[in-house]
């Protein structure tokens, strides 16, 4: 049995998280992955990874092992896959992707239908995503900043816009008809957000409005959604990405007071992978789908976008 075997084995356990996964995508037995993994152990002279209820997880030395070859053995895969055609590709293992909840249920899920890309997902903050990709516990993440780590590369996805949204019982009776008449009215309103910190919406108050944000905010919910419900049923007004409230406003749920998108600095979008990680097939196209640029908004979000006067 060759070394290049006990590596191939080595990285798919390392990826799947799990000898009974990793035997499936490589297309042979668990006990030949188990022997794979012992000779490998036997002949770096140190344990690879540790056994526990939910599979393996891998030690500082499976760790070290897996970023000195996930990249050249990635190479050897594609090599393989061009002179023996595409039948391993069905066997590639799920891509593991990190990025926010709200991203991945408005942008992620939606490209993955009609694809055949298995995707495993973690939720958490840039730095925790950062930390998993640079462990090799994922494959791709998607972060708002670019990874602090030479080993990490990041590549530009889009960007996210912001809009000031409330529900119709909230809007102005009126239309506002500058940024002065906004600041008057918006102080009045309670406010929705994501997080106590609010640095969005303290930017948003002194940068656009010309004023301290006067807090404290009504609501604070460390999930967009969360926050989203609670603009339509008038708990609040907030400054939302567009992503995740698109839908709510096409459908007349919540509106927007006055256009500030083109005022509030837009927030880039990076899908962040290991050296030669992008090689991987499954992994290529998840990011080609990502890049995609998304559909223009539909007629009926443009004509809902701006709140209509209330009836006097």
């Amino acid at each position: 049995m060759s070394d290049t075997e006990w590596l191939r084995s080595f990285l798919a356990t390392y990826r799947a998280g799990s000898v009974t996964d990793a035997a499936y995508h490589r297309g042979i037995s668990q006990p030949a992955v188990s022997q794979h993994l012992a000779a490998l152990e036997r002949a770096v002279g140190s344990r690879l990874f540790v056994r526990n209820p939910g599979g393996v997880e891998p030690t500082s030395q499976g760790r070290d092992l897996y970023a000195a070859v996930t990249e050249p053995l990635d190479a050897l895969e594609a090599v393989l896959r061009r002179i023996h055609g595409d039948q391993a590709h069905a066997l590639d293992p799920p891509v593991r992707v990190g990025t926010s909840p709200e991203f991945f249920a408005a942008e992620v899920v939606p490209r993955l239908a009609g694809q055949q890309i298995a995707v495993v997902a973690t939720f958490g903050n840039d730095g925790e995503l950062f930390t998993l990709l640079d462990r090799g516990e994922l494959d791709l993440a998607v972060t708002s900043t670019t990874p602090p780590r030479r080993a990490l590369r990041a590549a530009s996805i889009g960007a996210k816009h912001f809009v000031l949204v409330a529900a119709q019982k909230l809007a102005p009776n009126r239309s506002l008809g500058s940024l002065e008449e906004l600041a008057a009215w918006v102080t009045e309103q309670p406010w929705a957000s994501y997080s106590l910190e609010l640095p969005i919406t303290r930017r948003f108050w002194q940068n656009v409005l010309g004023r301290p944000f006067p807090g404290p905010p009504q609501l604070v919910a460390p999930d967009l959604r969360a926050v989203l419900r609670a603009v339509e049923l008038g708990v609040g007004v907030s400054l939302l990405p567009t992503f995740v409230c698109a839908e709510s406003l096409a459908e007349g749920r919540i509106v927007e007071p006055y256009p500030v998108s083109d005022l509030v600095p837009e927030e880039p979008w990076f899908a962040c992978s290991r050296v030669g990680e992008a090689a991987r097939p499954a992994v290529r196209a998840l990011l080609d789908k990502l890049a995609e640029r998304p559909a223009p908004p539909a007629a009926a979000a443009l004509s809902r976008r701006h709140a209509a006067p209330k009836p006097r």
